[in-house]
């Protein structure tokens, strides 16, 4: 293992430069596409955020049932396994289409869904000590021949709360809004996400391919863009 704990995996299909003296920003590895107003959701965030499941690197299933290459525990000692598999990374949720103006912020977006996926699109619910470990998404099997049609698009459903983070590459993300949207170059970029504040952090992650409207979105990316709902 790297001093960086990446797999051999991550490594290789990461253009990323790992030096961690170079300063960073919005614009570099992650993108605010802008974010969603007109309609209040509310009290879906706290629905979601009461029934939600505790996931732990142990029992994260992603592909066809079958654990994510990424979930293999770093090709640790067994000792470490051991601690990896008892901690939390996030309470999820993965059926959302009860949950109206949601789906309506999903659907704004125009991803289309990975068939290689049911759970493609999920509510991340991060609680007081949470935490996901610094990692590369390994998606390449999802289209070997173009990964670059691939997005991973966040929206945050709650504006930040001192304690919570995003980390791409070098940049620590803070001070979003709710319904803010971001999207990250998850092909080469390290990132990491942790809750050490004193209440939940709820997001909703959409996973799959860009639509010729997801492009023009990422193109035109800009924390003052308003989607309206």
């Amino acid at each position: 293992m790297n001093k960086f704990g990446l797999t051999d995996q991550e490594l290789k299909q990461s253009s990323y430069h790992f030096d961690i003296n170079k300063s960073e920003q919005e614009g570099d590895y992650f993108k605010i596409l802008g974010r969603f107003s007109g309609a209040d959701w509310t009290t879906e965030t706290q629905n979601i955020i009461e029934t939600t499941n505790v996931e732990k690197w142990t029992n994260l299933t992603l592909i066809d049932d079958k654990k994510s290459p990424i979930h293999s525990y770093k090709e640790n000692t067994p000792q470490s396994k051991d601690d990896y598999g008892k901690v939390q990374i996030s309470s999820m949720k993965y059926m959302l289409s009860s949950y109206p103006v949601i789906s309506k912020m999903i659907d704004y977006l125009g991803v289309e869904p990975d068939k290689k996926i049911h759970k493609s699109r999920v509510a991340h619910i991060q609680r007081t000590g949470q935490m996901f470990y610094y990692h590369i998404d390994t998606l390449t099997d999802r289209s070997p021949e173009d990964p670059e049609k691939i997005c991973r698009i966040t929206i945050m459903l709650q504006d930040w709360i001192p304690g919570q983070f995003f980390m791409y590459g070098n940049c620590m993300y803070t001070h979003w809004r709710a319904g803010e949207v971001h999207d990250f170059d998850w092909l080469n970029t390290p990132h990491a996400t942790a809750n050490a504040s004193n209440f939940p952090r709820p997001s909703i992650q959409v996973t799959g391919f860009k639509s010729d409207r997801t492009q023009e979105l990422i193109a035109n990316a800009h924390k003052d863009n308003i989607f309206k709902i």
